[in-house]
């Protein structure tokens, strides 16, 4: 609406006897629009809605998140490993209540099939959760090809177990690689779309912790460096591909129930774009409250009007003492444990510690009024 009543202002401040030739539309990107007026009849402001692309139940929820900034937030836990509850299930089992959100993780695309070890067409596990009230996130950690022709890793580099992969085959349509790209994109897109139909938003977070240890002070020098193949060629390469896989899976594939979440560091040269992005991310691990609050402001400096999350996170302060320094994440997710909740059931299982967030942590989070669990929720579709 502001750019709209500039524009009218500007029309209305023309000089009586001044000739309009071209109305100039100067874009976000840096680029300009010009229109000759002899060729306009009229001219139409089109309302666009805010969340553009999404479906309904993917901007319920975003209002959901966006009317609780500083009111509420909302628990989580990813998968031990890839596409299951063990770890939701354990919180539930040490405290009877469960996190509002599950995150599974494509990890193992590659192995998925029928009757297989990993099935991700199987539609069981995320019906259960969001039928029982829960919302479902989904994350990629894609694994290319190993140098050594056999194993798979996201891990950069020229040894035998990591991947000389490179995004920067995003620019270059016609070759292979591309062509891979594309192709893996489209198998996930696959086992999404049933969400999809089922109207269920997921909070997807691709292309994770891209820039790794790459910083403006150091970028790409050393042991400056991203830690995935998606982040080696820097932030020109990322930025193409995030915007290719947005383009793909919500254009091509129609996944409008997708809910962007971006991993952001300290550099806006990695961000792909507000119009690409719904959620900032970081993941903190072993920092604390002012390192946090530090990053907070960041985010608010820098992401104006987006909503801010802690998408994995590691020893760091109990969610009462975030929220009394005034740190309003819509969402906070701790990284698993894998020995800890890798086979429920098991005496390990039974245990009350945990190496990213013990009973105590939960006990914390769970007894405070701001903290939505899974049965608060309300219901999305």
């Amino acid at each position: 609406m502001k750019n709209i009543l500039i524009l009218l202002a500007a029309l209305a401040f023309v000089p009586a006897r001044a000739q309009v030739q071209n109305i100039v539309v100067h874009k976000a990107d840096g680029t300009a629009l010009r229109l000759d007026v002899q060729g306009i009849d009229s001219i139409t402001f089109e309302e666009v809605p805010k969340w553009a692309h999404r479906s309904q139940e993917a901007r319920n929820l975003l209002s959901y998140l966006e009317e609780n900034v500083g009111k509420k937030i909302l628990t989580g836990t990813h998968a031990c490993v890839n596409y299951n509850t063990s770890e939701a299930d354990w919180v539930f089992q040490h405290t009877g209540k469960y996190p509002a959100i599950n995150t599974i993780d494509f990890i193992h695309d590659i192995y998925s099939a029928s009757g297989s070890w990993i099935n991700y067409s199987s539609t069981t596990l995320w019906r259960n959760w969001v039928n029982k009230g829960g919302i479902m996130s989904a994350m990629w950690h894609w694994n290319m090809l190993a140098n050594n022709g056999t194993d798979y890793t996201c891990t950069p580099g020229s040894e035998d177990a990591q991947t000389s992969f490179r995004p920067s085959a995003i620019f270059s349509p016609d070759t292979e690689e591309y062509r891979t790209i594309i192709s893996r994109i489209d198998q996930v897109a696959k086992w999404l779309k049933p969400m999809k139909t089922a109207k269920v938003p997921v909070l997807w977070r691709p292309l994770h912790e891209a820039q790794g240890n790459w910083t403006e002070a150091n970028p790409g020098t050393g042991w400056h460096k991203a830690w995935f193949w998606w982040g080696i060629d820097g932030p020109e390469a990322f930025v193409q591909l995030w915007r290719v896989m947005y383009d793909r899976m919500v254009n091509y594939h129609g996944l409008t129930n997708l809910i962007w979440v971006f991993n952001s560091g300290d550099s806006k040269r990695w961000y792909p774009g507000d119009e690409y992005v719904d959620i900032v991310a970081y993941d903190f691990y072993n920092q604390d409250l002012s390192t946090m609050h530090r990053w907070y402001d960041f985010f608010q400096e820098n992401f104006p009007g987006k909503l801010y999350a802690i998408s994995e996170f590691g020893s760091i302060p109990k969610v009462s003492e975030l929220w009394a320094d005034g740190q309003y994440w819509s969402f906070l997710i701790p990284w698993y444990d894998y020995d800890r909740t890798s086979q429920p059931g098991s005496d390990a299982y039974k245990s009350t510690d945990h190496q990213n967030a013990d009973i105590d942590y939960w006990t914390d989070a769970l007894g405070q009024d701001c903290v939505v669990t899974r049965d608060e929720l309300p219901a999305f579709r």
